[in-house]
């Protein structure tokens, strides 16, 4: 039992002895960072503890040697390889340093472009030129003897128009339009009120002229600053024709003999 014993202390001392030489051996080998020096950089950056100072020294003087030759700092703080703890946290900026920093930014920064909408004003000088005068409409106006044509709207019909109730063709008109196709004395009517009514508008007498070209007398009566109508036989104009709300009809006036005419066209 005792040689067993002593047998297997022999074994220990010589695995010992053996172990103490191949440390001896590693501390007499020396430390070459060359080979793979960017993963030596890197672990002497995050765990300096496996590393001796003198380790530690070697690589900081390669990394002096690498920002002189590329004039380029490193990403690597010199107290880190001098062993010390590592602060991850953000380097805070001076306040000259950070207003310096914000002004640069604002000066990067690219202005907003607002979207231009245009003004109502600047919609109706961009609206689109008066259509051509159908010639079937043309020959009719020459048949007339008519004189002075105008095309004076594109009017879309709406429920009222349409309405029995009503019986009247509401149109607005801009001013300068009005005063283009009315003569003077027409201007003076508008505004006044029957003598016998006293409520009722004065209107004028015009001549219309369907799509079909029949011949109604009615009156056109303005209503406020840029709104006009024409009343009276509208119903039998709507009786004649199958109006349709939505359905747009191009307006055109002229006179025959001075007399002002209105003229509905589908086309």
């Amino acid at each position: 039992m005792e040689a067993m014993l002593e047998k297997k202390a022999a074994m220990a001392r010589k695995k010992i002895n053996a172990l103490m030489q191949n440390m001896e051996t590693m501390e007499e080998r020396k430390f070459n960072p060359f080979p793979h020096f960017t993963l030596h950089n890197l672990l002497s950056y995050y765990a300096p503890q496996l590393y001796t100072e003198k380790d530690l020294a070697q690589i900081e003087k390669i990394n002096q040697h690498l920002r002189q030759e590329t004039k380029l700092p490193l990403n690597i703080p010199q107290s880190t390889m001098k062993g010390e703890a590592v602060n991850k946290k953000k380097r805070c900026r001076s306040s000259d340093e950070g207003s310096m920093a914000d002004k640069a930014k604002r000066r990067v920064k690219p202005k907003s472009t607002k979207k231009m909408v245009p003004k109502k004003q600047d919609k109706e000088k961009l609206s689109s030129p008066p259509p051509i005068l159908p010639i079937d409409v043309e020959i009719k106006i020459k048949e007339l003897n008519g004189t002075d044509i105008k095309h004076i709207m594109c009017k879309e019909l709406f429920d009222s128009d349409l309405s029995k109730h009503q019986s009247r063709l509401l149109m607005s008109l801009k001013e300068d339009i009005a005063d283009d196709f009315l003569n003077d004395t027409e201007k003076k009517t508008f505004g006044r009120k029957d003598r016998g009514t006293k409520s009722k508008l004065v209107g004028i007498e015009v001549i219309v002229l369907d799509p079909s070209f029949r011949e109604f007398t009615m009156s056109l009566r303005k209503w406020g600053k840029s709104l006009y109508s024409l009343v009276q036989d509208w119903k039998h104009v709507m009786r004649q024709n199958s109006f349709e709300i939505g359905q747009k009809l191009n307006i055109w006036t002229f006179r025959v003999n001075s007399k002002l005419h209105f003229l509905l066209d589908k086309n």
